[in-house]
């Protein structure tokens, strides 16, 4: 009673909050833009806690009891550490929340394109429970994940609470996922960048990018008052040496595409043998996989997912190169069995990781075939760390601007843009998907470009064509034709012959040229300035068939006939239309659930 006594009075304050913004004439977004603020606030705070737990437990296992008292008595002890972490892992998530094991990031983007940003509130508390205990105890993982998770279910949490849009929530819920990851490696544009890039599919809006964008630099500087500001990497200044690197850089970026892909695949290789095809209680496969990662890292306890010396060493070009390749093939296995097997962390750290080792390997065999043109092997371990992220997660953009921030090295731009370009154009020709969405092609089969496949690709257009659209025939004049555009709030219309076949569509940019000489237009009539090569649909195309076509070339709205055969006009159908339609049904799907 009491509960909803408070809750009812703080719905109270905010109509009295909203109804002041509208009477100060506030900006319409600021509403959001004050939401994202505290999500970022939150989120620093959850990062900062998720490393006290991963030291904690860290500090706990390997200094309390392996090195003051049980290590001198059984030898072998550090092994069974990560095995422990994953015990307690999967018993936690078999008992109150299944979506917190894995790595992750590919959970937050099925919540944006499938639950409207639903995010339940207990992710945050249990992500850092299992990440801290997975990481801190000697599992092969990273922070990112879980805080961009962590992050992610703040944002969601306070858009619940105050009944925001789907909309806003979306980005409420991007807003966190950005301030987490900008928040763990200090590095807020990539935080920014990487949110939309990835969670949001690339939507750079200025509606979408100013909250995440507060959200971001909010949880930065919580972070770096409360754990520090130093750059994650310390290194050396490395730039181009040589014009002729530019090709080594190229070579590197393919061959990098190629280890990325490597990596995914094993990744999920083992995820399917432990998920499909070995025969044992869920909440014993974390502990299994934890036992195989401590016996890999037993004699390379640089693997731990708590220890970054080895990328530091990479970086500073003091690792030989036999253990560089080692490293790189005991990284791949140590995360896949970590993570495949349902403990919970993220896969950028590992990349990072796999990266520099690869590319002081690539740089240190460069210097050795072409001394006096290439940078020292450190340059190219740095350019490594990003080709390997771009490959694995199919976003170059993300991956150059976090080794910016990360290392605080902006010297090395060029050779970093080509290679990550490089590397995800290979990684993408080799496999479609990315380290992200080939994990949610495993956990849903429904998620297309950001949205929930079965609502594009189970609803025909058919009950939603407008059958009274305006059209224009092919001698209708192009002074009318201006004359009905000016009015009309469409800028775009289906042309019809005598029969009412579709024989093209004008759109505002075909009749552009035109207003801006009007002494032709009397002469003109619409099918000399209509385009004919268009693309039409049939009443049975789903949604996601109608989307395409109107995405390829940027269609407000497309005619809609019989057949292709016929082209007999029946109406039009606008993307506004569908988006609006594609909105209801998913909340729909969702309440099925």
């Amino acid at each position: 009673m009491v509960k909803e006594t408070l809750l009812e009075k703080f719905r109270q304050f905010q109509i009295r909050v909203l109804r002041v913004l509208y009477k100060i004439d506030a900006p319409a977004d600021l509403y959001l833009m004050t939401l994202a603020g505290f999500v970022g606030l939150f989120t620093g705070f959850g990062a900062y806690v998720l490393n006290l737990i991963v030291d904690g437990v860290h500090h706990g296992l390997f200094v309390e009891i392996g090195q003051n008292r049980m290590e001198t008595y059984i030898p072998y002890i550090r092994v069974f550490f990560p095995a422990a972490g994953g015990l307690l892992v999967g018993l936690l998530t078999m008992k109150f929340s299944p979506e917190v094991k894995g790595h992750g990031i590919p959970g937050v983007m099925e919540a944006v394109a499938v639950k409207g940003g639903m995010i339940r509130k207990r992710v945050s508390v249990l992500t850092s429970i299992n990440s801290g205990l997975t990481i801190g105890s000697g599992g092969s993982a990273g922070k990112e994940g879980p805080i961009v998770q962590i992050g992610a279910a703040i944002g969601s949490s306070v858009g619940q609470f105050l009944r925001v849009s789907q909309k806003r929530l979306k980005i409420l819920v991007a807003a966190g996922a950005a301030a987490g990851l900008a928040a763990v490696f200090n590095a807020p544009i990539a935080g920014v960048i990487f949110s939309i890039e990835i969670i949001l599919a690339a939507d750079f809006s200025l509606a979408v990018f100013t909250p995440i964008v507060i959200a971001s630099v909010i949880s930065t500087a919580v972070a770096r008052y409360l754990v520090g500001s130093s750059p994650l990497f310390a290194v050396p200044t490395y730039s181009l040496t040589s014009p002729a690197e530019y090709p080594l850089y190229l070579v590197m970026g393919i061959l990098g595409g190629i280890l990325a892909v490597v990596f995914i695949k094993t990744l999920y290789g083992v995820e399917d043998f432990f998920e499909e095809r070995l025969a044992l209680p869920a909440f014993l496969k974390p502990a299994l996989g934890g036992l195989v990662a401590g016996l890999i890292a037993y004699k390379l306890p640089q693997l731990y997912g708590f220890d970054d010396s080895a990328t530091h060493s990479a970086l500073l070009e003091h690792t030989g190169i036999w253990i560089l390749a080692g490293l790189i093939v005991a990284k791949i296995l140590a995360t896949s069995f970590t993570l495949g097997s349902g403990g919970t962390g993220g896969l950028f750290t590992p990349s990072l990781f796999i990266g520099a080792m690869f590319g002081a390997l690539y740089g240190t065999v460069m210097n050795r075939l072409f001394p006096g043109i290439c940078a020292p092997p450190g340059a190219y371990a740095l350019v490594g760390m990003g080709v390997i992220v771009a490959g694995t997660i199919h976003a170059p953009l993300s991956a150059f601007l976090i080794i910016f921030e990360i290392t605080g090295d902006y010297q090395i731009i060029l050779p970093l843009m080509v290679g990550t370009v490089a590397a995800t154009i290979t990684a993408r020709g080799l496999l479609k998907e990315s380290i992200y969405t080939m994990r949610l092609s495993h956990i849903s089969k429904r998620v297309l470009a950001g949205r929930n496949r079965d609502v594009l690709e189970n609803k025909v257009i058919e009950p939603y064509i407008n059958t009274n659209a305006e059209v224009f025939y092919e001698h209708t004049p192009v002074e009318e034709i201006i004359k009905t555009m000016m009015e009309s709030s469409r800028s775009t219309f289906p042309v019809l012959n005598r029969f009412k076949q579709v024989v093209g569509i004008i759109t505002m940019r075909d009749l552009r040229p035109i207003i801006f000489d009007r002494d032709v237009a009397p002469l003109l009539v619409a099918t000399d300035i209509m385009s004919e090569n268009i693309f039409v649909l049939e009443p049975g195309n789903t949604l996601g068939e109608a989307l395409r076509k109107m995405e390829i070339d940027d269609y407000e709205l497309l005619p809609v006939v019989e057949s292709e055969k016929t082209m007999q006009f029946m109406g039009t159908i606008s993307r506004d239309e569908i988006l609006r339609r594609y909105t209801k049904e998913n909340l729909l799907e969702m309440e099925k659930e």
